[in-house]
């Protein structure tokens, strides 16, 4: 082991391979390669060991095992609503000081949590200092295991962990005990400090009980349920809401004085029901002086009932009394109608009309809601999908009349209303593609966030507009420039939208640059019936010139112009704003509310849309036509004229019914009256209108009354058959939904399908399905319902008998759970520091009984090393590099085996180095013909000595001369010619006994042709290399032959 490092293998078995194979493969290789000499030999039996060595190392998993010291510490802080603001606030002072114990190199991070967790401060080598909690937190709830989820993901790999939990161990989300066993696996030490706080005499109104279903008349209890830490004594006020007022409830204004005994208190009222209406009952205890109650925010709940009467239907109109016959004929057929007239839009937002609706309670009362041609600018966003949610959610009914600010002409293009209608706005007739263009110019405003609302207005527009209109934007980017181009809409809708969020428009200086930009672009565009600039702007810029609004205006370029309140009440830009509407005949806005600009941008988009009517003097019959379905069954077939409508498109959809359609224009299918099932609910389109404009003759047709009462009834929700009754009722976090079904017999009702969904207080829609569980009896339970406001649960049934029909019912959440707790709950934390083997720390107080943080701080060390800390082992695989080596010494072994070096040359040239170095002269190396005649003179040598020796040998055979060197020895050697005395030869022609001239002659003769092939070879060798003497005479072939 080195310091942190040590060395360990995950199959050390094969490491066994190591002396099984290196003796034989060394002895094996010291055999083969003995030619190669002893160094060289040596060199790679070595390398050939290693190769093999590192293979079965490799095999074997060898890896390094790095241990460290470092630890992070994690600190979870409850940041919900049941911990009590002080202790919140001492828990963050505690960390902050808790963590300057750390050592140089440990981690501390912070995470508070509620309902969900946030990482307020990550994992960092340094001290914390917390003056607050600066995440989001949704503090409604309490999820100490989401908590300590997030601190396991969050720790960095290579330190130890340990978590300090500050919380008061209050949970009513996810369970803190899987994730201890969790961090108990992982070696994580939890230690906590739990906040303690009991409220002694605390008093929480549980729930208000009504009967779901009332009639008019109808006296009803209402069972207020309370609870009370301790006896107390104060007054409960119940107060009822409907159609949006809020007052004291009939019979019972004044409040009630009531003693509470200590425990669950169950008191009674009574109430009478005056009217048909859906109320919402609230209870209200207020604690006498002195009472000890420290929390008012749990003593308030709330409880619904519907007074069901007549059937009511909510009409909403544009224009105040435009819809009188159609409201009388309704009555006239036992509907009750409610009608609201919508505001109109200006600078200060709705002016004007009626509230229109905000939530689901509001719209309960009423079985069909009738749109009858009233804008989509009255309208905010959160009510266009309100009037959806209602009918595909709560299965109430939605009716479009149609009208010059309907449809879309009424800017409901791309709408949740449009979307739940069985018509499409977008008409795909030829004839009518690219009818208008707009233009709309921004400039920095200095309106709070303008920035952000220029953006919200210019999408606004952008989507109340159909796909065949012009649209383009112009902004000031040191120059007068297009956002995108004035083109059609088309598919390229979404790329405009992305391109606004990434526009900032500047500070234009000038009005006319922009504007003759702008009236070039619309004037290029031939087809535009209707041509529109929307300009914005603070009215700061140099005014536009008469020149260039006598052009607008000439070009029949309408101009809007916005004037946003920058610069206080501006009464020079406020004229010229003026000036520039009102002689292009557009429209002027001084905009004191910023929230009104989307809604104002949305009604200039309506401007372009006209060409969405088809009107003509001459009125023509719409006609009937096959299949004739429920909403007009029995009329006849000659239907009043009508004189214009709203074109549309229908839906492509099996469900979408079309009875009723129109012969003009020309060319395409153009519905006039068309319905569907969407959801729960039913939606209906008529394109003409009710009576007013354009069906003049139709409030004087017989069937009048029949027809729009027929129309409406179709799409209200189903009336209830039998006694199908549905409980609702709230448990510990979750929504238990009970139904008992009987028929009018009361037998039970069997095997029915019953399914639909649950309506959070943020208008959310979750399908629910039902299950039977016993006889007449279906079940179904919605979990998560936690968050504070009301429930409402909308069921469809059907039987295979034909019982069907809509129930609906709900259920209040007053406040979050977090203010149920009246005690901390210190049991989950020390379960947690028990199982990890953490440690409990304790708040320590003054005798005074103030908090002493100091001494809390001094009792703990969470960054201390004790034996249950597990430090962390990285571990890193060496089999890459143990391979890379083998391959690189494979190469090794190769190169040692067939490269073969000449040493003396090496030397030599190394020793010449050295000359140069020290300025000496180089000695010259000897040339190839030194070393051939060296080598010539040595073998001539050889031979001398050998016919010496044979000529006085008495027993040498004749021709049988000895060899004294091999032939097959190279010629050339880079070693000098051994020294040695050189024999007398024989006198030319001399003979005598045994010796055998001719022999000799043609032994003599074999030696000269080697000789002289040796001699040819090596002018071949150096004819390849580059000659070194160039100078010199080529050698005679037969010299010393």
């Amino acid at each position: 082991m080195l310091g942190n490092v040590s060395i360990t293998f995950g199959q050390p078995w094969w490491l066994i391979l190591i002396p099984l194979i290196l003796p034989p493969l060394v002895w094996m290789s010291y055999g083969s390669l003995s030619g190669l000499g002893s160094f060289r030999r040596a060199l790679a039996i070595v390398f050939r060991a290693a190769v093999v060595t590192l293979i079965v190392l490799a095999l074997a998993e060898m890896q390094t095992v790095r241990r460290s010291d470092r630890l992070t510490t994690m600190f979870l802080v409850d940041a919900s609503q049941s911990v009590p603001r002080d202790q919140q606030k001492a828990a963050l002072t505690y960390v902050t000081e808790a963590s300057k114990k750390r050592r140089k190199d440990d981690l501390a991070g912070v995470i508070v949590f509620g309902k969900s967790p946030r990482v307020e401060i990550p994992p960092a080598p340094s001290e914390l200092n917390l003056m607050g909690v600066e995440s989001t937190i949704d503090a409604e709830n309490t999820d100490l295991a989401a908590a300590l989820k997030l601190a396991l993901a969050t720790f960095p790999e290579d330190t130890a962990r340990r978590i300090v939990i500050l919380s008061d161990g209050n949970e009513n989300r996810g369970n803190l005990l899987e994730q201890v066993l969790v961090a108990k696996s992982l070696g994580v030490q939890v230690d906590v400090l739990p906040i303690s706080y009991y409220y002694d005499r605390e008093v929480l109104v549980e729930k208000v009980s009504i009967p779901p279903d009332v009639k008019k008349g109808e006296t009803v209890n209402i069972n207020v349920v309370i609870r009370a830490s301790e006896p107390t004594s104060g007054t409960l006020q119940i107060f009822q809401k409907a159609d949006g007022y809020r007052a004291p409830a009939a019979g019972n204004e004044k409040p009630s004085p009531i003693e509470l005994q200590r425990g669950l208190n169950v008191l009674t009222l009574k109430q009478l029901i005056t009217e048909p209406n859906f109320y919402t009952f609230t209870a209200e205890f207020i604690p006498d002086k002195d009472s000890g109650d420290r929390r008012s925010i749990n003593n308030v709940a709330e409880g619904f009932t519907h007074a069901r009467g007549k059937a009511q239907v909510l009409l909403i109109e544009g224009t105040a009394g435009e819809h009188v016959e159609l409201v009388k004929a309704l009555r006239e057929k036992e509907i009750e109608v409610r009608t609201l007239t919508a505001p109109r839009i200006d600078g200060t937002g709705g002016v004007g009309g009626d509230p229109l609706p905000t939530d689901v309670a509001q719209l309960q009362p009423y079985d069909c809601v009738i749109l009858a041609n009233v804008p989509k600018e009255a309208f905010t966003e959160s009510q266009t999908q309100l009037l959806a949610s209602n009918c595909h959610d709560m299965g109430a009914g939605l009716i479009m009349l149609g009208g010059r600010d309907s449809f879309g002409a009424g800017g409901w293009m791309n709408t949740p209303v449009e979307k739940a209608l069985p018509v499409d706005m977008q008409i795909k007739a030829l004839k009518i593609q690219g009818l208008g263009a707009m233009v709309l110019i921004m400039h920095a405003s200095e309106i709070p966030e303008g920035n952000f609302w220029q953006k919200v207005v210019a999408k606004a527009a952008i989507n109340a507009l159909s796909s065949y209109d012009y649209a383009g934007m112009l902004h000031w980017e040191g120059e007068e420039a297009w956002l995108f181009s004035l083109r059609t809409i088309g598919s390229g809708r979404p790329s405009m939208l992305r391109a606004i969020d990434r526009m900032t428009p500047g500070d234009m200086p000038d009005f006319d640059p922009s504007l003759v930009k702008a009236m070039t672009g619309l004037n290029a565009v031939r087809d535009a019936m209707t041509k529109h600039i929307v300009i914005i702007s603070d009215g700061d810029p140099t005014p536009p010139t008469p020149r260039v609004i006598n052009q607008l205006a000439q070009s029949k370029i309408t101009v809007t112009a916005v004037l946003t309140a920058a610069h206080g009440n501006d009464l020079g830009a406020m004229s010229v704003m003026q000036n520039l509407a009102r002689r292009t005949k557009g429209r002027f806005y001084n905009v004191t509310n910023p929230s009104a600009l989307p809604r104002i941008y949305q009604k200039e988009a309506r401007t372009i849309s006209r060409p969405l009517i088809f009107e003509q003097e001459k009125p023509w019959a719409p006609r009937l036509q096959s299949p004739i379905t429920e909403p007009v069954m029995g009329l006849s077939d000659d239907l009043p004229g009508i004189t214009g409508l709203v074109l549309t498109t229908l839906k492509e959809n099996e469900l979408v019914e079309m009875p009723i359609v129109s012969p003009l224009p020309t060319g395409q299918v153009n519905p006039v009256l068309a319905h569907w099932t969407y959801g729960l609910g039913r939606s209906l389109a008529f394109t003409s209108d009710a009576g007013r404009r354009w069906a003049k003759a139709w409030p004087d047709w017989q069937n009048y009354a029949a027809f729009w009462s027929q129309v409406v009834r179709w799409t209200m929700r189903p009336a209830q058959q039998g006694n199908v009754a549905m409980t609702v009722r709230r448990e510990e976090g979750r929504i238990k939904v009970v139904v008992d079904a009987l028929d009018k017999d009361d037998q039970f009702l069997n095997f029915l399908r019953i399914q639909g969904n649950v309506v959070d207080p943020d208008l959310k829609a979750a399908p629910l399905e039902l299950t039977q569980s016993a006889p007449g009896r279906y079940e179904a339970t919605i979990e998560n319902a936690d968050a504070r406001g009301n429930y409402f649960v909308n069921l469809g049934y059907r039987g295979a008998d034909g019982n069907q029909g809509v129930i609906s019912s709900g259920v209040s959440v007053p406040y979050s759970d977090e203010y149920r707790e009246l005690r901390s709950n210190p049991a989950p934390l020390e379960t947690a520091a028990s199982l990890t083997d953490g440690q409990e720390a304790s708040w320590q107080y003054t005798p005074d009984g103030q908090l002493d943080l100091r001494r809390t701080v001094a009792g703990a060390n969470h960054f201390r090393r004790d034996p249950g800390l597990i430090n962390p082992r990285a571990f890193a695989a060496l089999w890459p590099t143990l391979l890379w080596l083998a391959g690189c010494l494979f190469l090794g072994d190769v190169a040692v085996r067939r490269i073969a070096f000449d040493v003396d040359r090496i030397r030599h040239d190394l020793a010449n180095r050295w000359r140069s170095l020290r300025g000496q002269e180089p000695q010259m190396a000897s040339t190839y013909m030194d070393q051939l005649k060296s080598r010539k003179a040595e073998v001539g040598e050889q031979l001398d000595r050998s016919r010496a020796a044979t000529r006085f040998d008495p027993t040498a055979v004749p021709g049988d001369e000895p060899r004294t060197a091999p032939i097959g020895e190279p010629l050339l050697e880079g070693t000098a010619p051994q020294d040695r005395s050189k024999p007398a030869r024989p006198a030319p022609g001399a003979g005598g006994a045994g010796l055998a001239p001719e022999s000799a002659k043609a032994d003599e003769a074999g030696y000269t042709n080697r000789l002289l092939k040796a001699k040819q070879r090596v002018w071949e060798d150096r004819e390849k290399d580059k000659p070194k003497e160039k100078d010199k005479p080529k050698p005679d072939p037969g010299a010393g032959s």
